[in-house]
Protein backbone atom coordinates (compact mmCIF):
# COMPACT_ATOMS: atom_id res chain seq x y z
CA UNK A 1 0.00 0.00 0.00
CA UNK A 2 1.38 3.50 -1.02
CA UNK A 3 1.87 6.28 2.04
CA UNK A 4 -0.42 8.22 0.20
CA UNK A 5 -1.02 9.10 -3.75
CA UNK A 6 0.69 12.49 -3.31
CA UNK A 7 3.55 12.94 -1.42
CA UNK A 8 5.96 16.06 -2.16
CA UNK A 9 8.84 14.85 -0.55
CA UNK A 10 8.95 11.58 -2.27
CA UNK A 11 8.42 13.37 -5.30
CA UNK A 12 11.55 16.06 -4.65
CA UNK A 13 13.77 12.95 -3.73
CA UNK A 14 12.81 11.68 -7.23
CA UNK A 15 13.76 14.82 -8.71
CA UNK A 16 17.07 14.90 -6.48
CA UNK A 17 17.84 11.40 -7.83
CA UNK A 18 17.10 12.00 -11.21
CA UNK A 19 19.53 15.09 -10.95
CA UNK A 20 22.54 13.11 -9.83
CA UNK A 21 22.18 11.04 -12.94
CA UNK A 22 23.07 8.00 -11.69
CA UNK A 23 21.54 4.40 -10.95
CA UNK A 24 19.49 3.55 -8.02
CA UNK A 25 22.34 1.18 -6.96
CA UNK A 26 24.75 3.37 -7.20
CA UNK A 27 22.37 6.27 -5.11
CA UNK A 28 22.13 3.55 -2.72
CA UNK A 29 25.93 2.57 -2.18
CA UNK A 30 26.66 5.69 -1.62
CA UNK A 31 24.01 6.50 0.64
CA UNK A 32 25.33 2.98 2.61
CA UNK A 33 21.55 1.42 1.86
CA UNK A 34 20.15 -0.96 -0.23
CA UNK A 35 18.74 -0.30 -3.81
CA UNK A 36 15.58 -2.36 -2.58
CA UNK A 37 15.05 0.70 -0.20
CA UNK A 38 15.61 2.96 -2.50
CA UNK A 39 13.23 1.60 -5.09
CA UNK A 40 10.55 1.66 -2.63
CA UNK A 41 10.83 4.94 -1.64
CA UNK A 42 10.69 5.66 -5.44
CA UNK A 43 7.90 3.98 -5.80
CA UNK A 44 6.18 5.82 -2.99
CA UNK A 45 6.29 2.44 -0.58
CA UNK A 46 8.79 3.77 2.01
CA UNK A 47 8.81 7.15 3.44
CA UNK A 48 12.14 9.20 3.65
CA UNK A 49 13.43 9.34 6.73
CA UNK A 50 15.62 11.41 8.81
CA UNK A 51 18.33 9.76 8.43
CA UNK A 52 18.26 9.57 4.95
CA UNK A 53 17.69 13.66 4.90
CA UNK A 54 20.88 14.04 7.22
CA UNK A 55 22.64 11.24 4.51
CA UNK A 56 21.46 12.82 1.66
CA UNK A 57 22.42 16.38 2.94
CA UNK A 58 26.47 15.19 3.67
CA UNK A 59 26.70 12.61 0.67
CA UNK A 60 25.17 14.78 -2.19
CA UNK A 61 24.67 18.66 -0.71
CA UNK A 62 21.70 18.04 -0.33
CA UNK A 63 19.84 20.99 1.13
CA UNK A 64 17.27 19.87 3.17
CA UNK A 65 15.00 22.86 3.19
CA UNK A 66 14.35 21.57 0.04
CA UNK A 67 13.54 18.52 0.33
CA UNK A 68 11.40 19.26 4.02
CA UNK A 69 9.77 22.24 2.60
CA UNK A 70 10.37 22.88 -1.96
CA UNK A 71 12.54 26.04 -0.83
CA UNK A 72 15.57 26.13 -3.42
CA UNK A 73 17.74 25.79 -4.13
CA UNK A 74 18.07 21.91 -4.51
CA UNK A 75 21.88 21.72 -3.83
CA UNK A 76 23.89 23.93 -1.28
CA UNK A 77 27.58 24.18 -0.99
CA UNK A 78 29.64 22.29 1.62
CA UNK A 79 31.00 25.42 2.93
CA UNK A 80 27.35 26.40 3.44
CA UNK A 81 25.76 23.53 5.09
CA UNK A 82 28.92 23.92 7.57
CA UNK A 83 28.51 27.43 8.89
CA UNK A 84 24.66 26.81 9.48
CA UNK A 85 24.79 25.28 12.84
CA UNK A 86 21.87 25.01 14.76
CA UNK A 87 21.27 26.45 18.67
CA UNK A 88 19.33 24.18 20.55
CA UNK A 89 16.56 25.23 22.95
CA UNK A 90 17.31 22.35 25.27
CA UNK A 91 18.43 18.89 23.82
CA UNK A 92 15.63 15.78 23.80
CA UNK A 93 16.59 12.42 25.43
CA UNK A 94 17.18 9.69 23.41
CA UNK A 95 20.48 8.59 20.91
CA UNK A 96 21.14 12.01 19.26
CA UNK A 97 21.16 10.42 15.33
CA UNK A 98 16.92 10.17 16.00
CA UNK A 99 16.44 14.11 16.61
CA UNK A 100 19.42 15.79 15.58
CA UNK A 101 17.68 15.67 12.00
CA UNK A 102 15.01 17.56 13.17
CA UNK A 103 17.37 20.93 13.70
CA UNK A 104 17.97 21.76 10.22
CA UNK A 105 19.40 24.98 9.90
CA UNK A 106 16.42 27.39 10.62
CA UNK A 107 14.26 24.81 12.57
CA UNK A 108 16.07 25.15 15.91
CA UNK A 109 15.78 28.47 18.46
CA UNK A 110 18.90 30.02 15.99
CA UNK A 111 21.62 29.03 14.19
CA UNK A 112 25.57 29.97 14.46
CA UNK A 113 27.94 30.73 11.88
CA UNK A 114 31.33 28.53 12.13
CA UNK A 115 32.77 27.62 8.73
CA UNK A 116 36.17 26.48 10.48
CA UNK A 117 34.78 23.73 11.86
CA UNK A 118 34.33 19.90 10.70
CA UNK A 119 31.86 17.73 11.39
CA UNK A 120 28.44 16.10 10.27
CA UNK A 121 25.93 16.62 13.05
CA UNK A 122 27.36 19.55 14.64
CA UNK A 123 24.78 21.48 16.88
CA UNK A 124 24.89 24.35 20.06
CA UNK A 125 23.68 24.89 22.92
CA UNK A 126 23.82 28.42 24.83
CA UNK A 127 25.10 29.23 28.40
CA UNK A 128 22.51 29.87 31.33
CA UNK A 129 23.29 31.34 34.27
CA UNK A 130 26.37 31.91 36.02
CA UNK A 131 27.66 28.74 37.36
CA UNK A 132 30.28 28.22 34.65
CA UNK A 133 31.64 32.07 35.63
CA UNK A 134 34.39 33.00 34.53
CA UNK A 135 35.26 30.62 32.69
CA UNK A 136 31.72 30.70 30.52
CA UNK A 137 29.64 33.17 30.69
CA UNK A 138 25.64 33.58 30.30
CA UNK A 139 24.76 34.20 26.44
CA UNK A 140 28.13 32.14 25.05
CA UNK A 141 27.13 29.59 22.34
CA UNK A 142 28.71 26.32 22.95
CA UNK A 143 29.39 24.11 19.62
CA UNK A 144 29.08 20.71 20.24
CA UNK A 145 30.13 17.25 18.14
CA UNK A 146 28.18 14.83 19.44
CA UNK A 147 30.51 11.86 17.61
CA UNK A 148 33.18 13.20 19.39
CA UNK A 149 33.93 10.85 22.40
CA UNK A 150 33.81 12.57 25.82
CA UNK A 151 37.31 11.85 28.28
CA UNK A 152 37.45 14.82 30.65
CA UNK A 153 37.16 18.14 31.14
CA UNK A 154 33.86 20.60 30.67
CA UNK A 155 30.99 18.95 28.71
CA UNK A 156 27.32 19.18 28.48
CA UNK A 157 25.19 16.59 30.41
CA UNK A 158 22.01 15.98 29.19
CA UNK A 159 20.27 14.07 32.24
CA UNK A 160 15.80 13.94 33.41
CA UNK A 161 16.64 17.75 34.15
CA UNK A 162 17.32 18.72 30.84
CA UNK A 163 21.29 19.76 30.55
CA UNK A 164 23.63 21.54 32.52
CA UNK A 165 27.20 22.35 31.57
CA UNK A 166 29.71 21.58 34.20
CA UNK A 167 33.18 20.24 34.71
CA UNK A 168 33.01 16.32 34.89
CA UNK A 169 34.29 13.69 35.73
CA UNK A 170 32.87 9.68 35.12
CA UNK A 171 32.82 6.75 37.64
CA UNK A 172 32.11 3.32 36.68
CA UNK A 173 31.03 1.36 39.68
CA UNK A 174 31.39 -2.06 38.02
CA UNK A 175 29.98 -3.88 40.83
CA UNK A 176 26.42 -2.56 40.46
CA UNK A 177 27.09 -1.64 36.56
CA UNK A 178 26.22 1.87 36.76
CA UNK A 179 28.18 5.05 36.08
CA UNK A 180 28.15 7.60 38.29
CA UNK A 181 28.70 11.26 36.61
CA UNK A 182 30.31 13.95 39.02
CA UNK A 183 29.44 17.76 37.96
CA UNK A 184 31.48 20.05 39.37
CA UNK A 185 30.68 24.02 38.35
CA UNK A 186 33.04 26.40 38.00
CA UNK A 187 31.57 29.30 40.10
CA UNK A 188 32.20 28.37 43.91
CA UNK A 189 29.07 29.45 45.12
CA UNK A 190 27.56 26.42 43.54
CA UNK A 191 27.59 23.33 44.90
CA UNK A 192 28.84 19.37 42.98
CA UNK A 193 26.32 16.78 42.53
CA UNK A 194 26.98 13.27 41.86
CA UNK A 195 24.40 11.88 39.04
CA UNK A 196 23.47 8.45 38.40
CA UNK A 197 23.67 7.71 33.84
CA UNK A 198 20.61 6.10 33.18
CA UNK A 199 19.43 5.73 29.36
CA UNK A 200 18.87 9.08 28.19
CA UNK A 201 21.86 10.18 29.51
CA UNK A 202 24.50 12.01 27.60
CA UNK A 203 27.74 13.70 27.96
CA UNK A 204 28.28 15.88 24.83
CA UNK A 205 31.82 17.36 23.89
CA UNK A 206 31.96 20.94 23.06
CA UNK A 207 34.51 21.72 20.79
CA UNK A 208 34.24 25.65 20.35
CA UNK A 209 32.79 28.59 22.77
CA UNK A 210 31.81 31.77 20.96
CA UNK A 211 31.68 34.31 23.31
CA UNK A 212 28.23 36.80 23.45
CA UNK A 213 31.14 39.60 23.80
CA UNK A 214 32.86 38.07 20.32
CA UNK A 215 29.42 37.93 18.17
Amino acid sequence: MNISDYNPIRQRFFMIFKSLHITQTEFGKKLGKSQNLISAILNNKRAVSGDMIQLLRYKFNVNPDYLLYGRSPMFIEKMELNRRIPILGDIPAGEWKHWIDAYSANAGDDYVSAPELKGSYLFAVRVEGDSMEPLLYKGDIIVIDPDKQFSHGIAVVRHNWGYKIRNVKIRNVFMKSEQKLYLCPQNSKYDPEEITADNDTRVYVPIKVISLKDI
